[in-house]
């Protein structure tokens, strides 16, 4: 009641719609700042999409890479092709994302590309391609129990996207049970 009073109102999971908002101001900025600093200190030199992308750049593919594994464990098997069509295939949704959705992705991918950044979401400094699969699947274990909610809201960034493309491929939708992914059907 005395929340209300002060122009607060709960929200589930008691968090007041004022600290919400401290919360996305504080992680918009952090955000920002890495995006800014991946800029300044050359770790983001390109916008270039990679060679067969429509938007994924080198440097996104590099970090990635060593995720899908992880982020698709149980879904497929970890095949260099079967990566590489995940990648395919999450491009391909970012493709049909808003502009502003995919620009803030990439904000996201630059920051993890450095220390400071990596460990504030993930908890650790190493670079996930230094990790070897077992260590990696404690940081993203990790990474999605960290108290931190921006963090956990970055790991779902990159994590949903991801998911969603690889269970539109065929292989993707047989692994959950379905024949495949749904099909246009002219109506009659």
């Amino acid at each position: 009641m005395d929340a209300q009073k002060a122009g607060q109102v709960p929200v589930p999971g008691g968090v007041s719609r004022r600290d919400f908002i401290r919360f996305s101001m504080v992680g918009s900025a952090v955000v920002a700042s890495g995006a800014t600093l991946a800029g300044v200190s050359g770790c983001s030199r390109t916008s270039t999409p990679a060679t067969g992308f429509l938007h994924l750049r080198d440097s996104d593919l590099a970090l990635l890479r060593p995720l899908v594994p992880v982020l698709l464990a149980g879904a497929f098997v970890a095949t260099d092709d079967n990566i590489e069509q995940a990648l395919k295939h999450m491009d391909l949704l970012l493709d049909s994302a808003a502009a502003g959705a995919r620009a803030d992705l990439f904000q996201l991918l630059d920051a993890l590309r450095i220390g400071p950044a990596r460990w504030f979401f993930t908890g650790t400094w190493r670079a996930f391609h230094r990790q070897d699969i077992d260590t990696l699947t404690q940081t993203v274990a990790h990474w999605s129990q960290r108290d931190n909610g921006l963090a956990r809201l970055a790991l779902r960034a990159i994590h949903q996207p991801l998911a969603w493309a690889w269970y539109l491929t065929g292989e993707g939708a047989r692994s959950t049970g379905y024949p495949g992914p749904p099909k246009k059907v002219a109506s009659a």
